[in-house]
């Protein structure tokens, strides 16, 4: 129990400081924990991705990928230290005077009404998860990659070896997210099993309330009190509705180990607010390259994100271009639609293999 909650832990901690490149000098969210938590989720998710799409395709090894990234997350976490150790730490002291401010505020009642509320759905839904009958297709597949060595190449029911990336699993070439599972495995020596149903849960529920924490706060137009309403209304809503007949995106954080539920709760969520980033702003800037991250590292979840995060991404754009009524807006909307670029390569990709 204890390797379970510490490995969920290490993944937290290892996103939240390589997040910290992104956020930065990112104005008002330099000290932000869940944005640096989830950028750094993505960074791993967009590095993971241009290397294990081709791996996939040529029968690379999963050890290879695992050896990979690595090498990649200790030149982040590296990266990171360094920018640390300039800044004296500041970003920590961010921290702790963020938490001494939020104990004097009455507004943050409603966030330590949210925060219970968070943690009682973290606990369910990795401890009481639900099994479904697609668990033979997403953590059969990880169990596989674990055991063999091969990625995708074994029928995840049968045993079968197939050679071959063939029948349904042709759509996980191009969305990986279950070899990124397959590599913290073998990472952290922890079974298939226990991390894709247990651990996956425990970190990937929090970054999801902490996407929806985000965009809760865009669109109270950054007011406390309000933005605590939000959580707690929508941490209460997906504590209970996932009991009804109408599963929908209430259910997607109770199986997080799925593609399609971290572009629902995560991808999505995180795109709006993006979006409305660079709507608040004259001049987007590195706002772009973070666009950018976010629809490369949607790549990894599955294939319908190559699909809806362009579509978002288009038509959020179409209206800021629109809202502005110059030639400056022209640029406003080409440039995320040429972001979109690497999605719709992807999505081209899975229709013709």
């Amino acid at each position: 129990m204890v390797q379970i909650f510490a490995a969920a832990a290490l993944i937290l901690f290892l996103c939240n400081l390589i997040g910290q490149l992104w956020v930065n000098h990112w104005e008002e969210y330099q000290d932000s924990l869940w944005l640096a938590t989830i950028m750094g989720l993505l960074t791993l998710f967009a590095a993971f991705q241009v290397a294990a799409v081709p791996a996939i395709y040529f029968k690379r090894k999963l050890h290879e990928l695992v050896i990979y990234m690595a090498v990649v997350m200790v030149v982040l976490c590296m990266a990171s230290i360094v920018m640390l150790v300039k800044s004296r730490g500041a970003y920590y002291r961010h921290q702790l005077a963020k938490i001494s401010t939020a104990v004097k505020n009455r507004q943050n009642i409603w966030f330590l009404l949210a925060a219970v509320l968070i943690l009682i759905h973290t606990y369910y839904g990795a401890f009481y998860d639900k099994h479904n009958q697609d668990d033979v297709r997403y953590v059969g597949a990880v169990v596989d990659a674990v055991e063999t060595d091969e990625m995708l190449l074994y029928h995840p029911g049968t045993g079968e070896y197939l050679g071959e990336i063939m029948s349904e699993f042709t759509k996980d070439a191009v969305a990986p997210v279950l070899m990124f599972w397959a590599m913290w495995c073998r990472l952290l020596s922890i079974h298939p099993a226990t991390f894709t149903h247990i651990v996956v849960n425990l970190f990937m529920i929090p970054i999801a309330y902490g996407a929806a924490y985000l965009l809760g706060r865009q669109l109270c137009r950054k007011n406390t009190g309000w933005t605590g309403v939000f959580l707690c209304i929508y941490s209460l809503f997906n504590l209970t509705n996932h009991v009804l007949p109408p599963e929908g995106i209430s259910l997607a954080l109770h199986f997080m180990r799925w593609g399609k539920s971290i572009l629902y709760a995560v991808l999505i969520p995180v795109l709006i607010f993006i979006m409305m980033e660079i709507a608040d702003k004259e001049r987007p800037g590195k706002l772009y390259l973070r666009l950018e991250l976010v629809l490369l590292g949607g790549c990894m979840a599955t294939t319908m994100s190559c699909v809806l995060l362009p579509v978002v991404t288009g038509v959020w754009a179409l209206w800021d271009a629109v809202k502005g009524r110059s030639l400056k807006s022209v640029r406003r909307f080409l440039i995320p639609c040429l972001l979109c670029l690497p999605n719709i390569v992807y999505a081209l990709l899975y229709i013709t293999y």
